[in-house]
């Protein structure tokens, strides 16, 4: 059989870490990153957004968040990144402040958020071979970010293709209109089809592009395939050896998200997934090191 595409073509598992790896240093930040690739990640993960002046920047939040946003100018605290310029995100330091909930999170102080090609320039300088798993942020329900669907697409396919990244990444969101859009604009990049429990799957769903869930297809794994994507992005919650049997049936790769506890990382491997996203990348490394092929 054929193996699918993706970094596990040459039959090695795919550890990618989570926003950087933010149970380490604080996400979406370039030191961030750098102690993702120090881990020996096969991939990272990141989330991206369009600035009101059209910018392609790497944060996961609608909004500027207290507990993760420090104003150095005027305050922007609770601000929409869709409503404000990159110079105006330049002037807020996204690096200072630790997450409670992540307890060995080290700080990056003074951190701005980047844009999409400063991140790619980054890895390509010091991870050449680590893939990305870019994901798009764009909220079906949310009239601005669905007007602002294509533009952001081709902002990153833009950026993908002067990176020379485009065989080593996915095009990845939980707004499946996306990866439709994307396999007409730019067949040659692999997409990837989140799924959030009850949330996805669900009859009248909006986050599930041209397919009617339970109308034009039943099974999830199928309309995954359907909107043109080759690996499928479930809450890990979701998965089990049955769940990875379906999707590897209907062509799909399996990459499920956010894994942080070695037992559950041991399960699913076991299960069978391709992959794993983890803000731990460093546990998943470890464990697959100890661990006889």
């Amino acid at each position: 059989m054929t193996a699918r595409p993706g970094p596990w073509a040459s039959g090695r598992f795919d550890v990618e870490g989570h926003r950087g790896a933010r149970g380490l240093v604080v996400e979406s930040t370039l030191a961030g990153f750098t102690a993702a690739f120090d881990t020996g990640v096969t991939g990272v993960e990141l989330d991206v957004r369009l600035t009101a002046d059209g910018e392609v920047v790497v944060w996961h939040d609608a909004e500027l968040q207290p507990d993760k946003c420090v104003s150095t100018g005027p305050d922007l605290g609770g601000a929409r990144l869709a409503d404000l310029t990159l110079e105006q995100l330049r002037t807020v330091d996204v690096g200072s402040r630790t997450l409670a909930a992540f307890p060995d999170q080290r700080p990056s102080p003074g951190a701005r958020i980047c844009t999409l090609d400063e991140v790619l320039a980054h890895g390509r300088e010091h991870a050449p071979d680590v893939w990305w798993t870019i994901e798009l942020k764009v909220n079906p329900l949310d009239a601005g970010e669905a007007a602002g669907r294509r533009r952001l697409l081709e902002g990153v396919l833009a950026g993908v293709h002067e990176a020379g990244i485009q065989g080593q990444c996915f095009v990845h969101s939980f707004d499946w209109a996306v990866l439709e859009l994307s396999a007409e604009l730019a067949p040659d990049v692999l997409r990837s089809a989140l799924v959030e429990s009850s949330l996805t799957w669900v009859p009248g769903s909006p986050l599930t592009g041209s397919v009617r869930v339970g109308e034009s297809h039943v099974d999830l794994c199928d309309g995954a395939a359907a909107v043109g994507a080759s690996v499928v992005s479930p809450d890990h919650a979701m998965v089990d050896a049955a769940f990875v049997e379906g999707a590897h049936a209907a062509g799909l790769s399996v990459l499920p998200w956010t894994v942080n506890e070695p037992d559950r990382m041991v399960e699913l491997i076991e299960a069978g997934v391709d992959g794993l996203v983890s803000d731990y990348p460093d546990r998943a490394v470890a464990l697959l090191s100890s661990t006889p092929a």
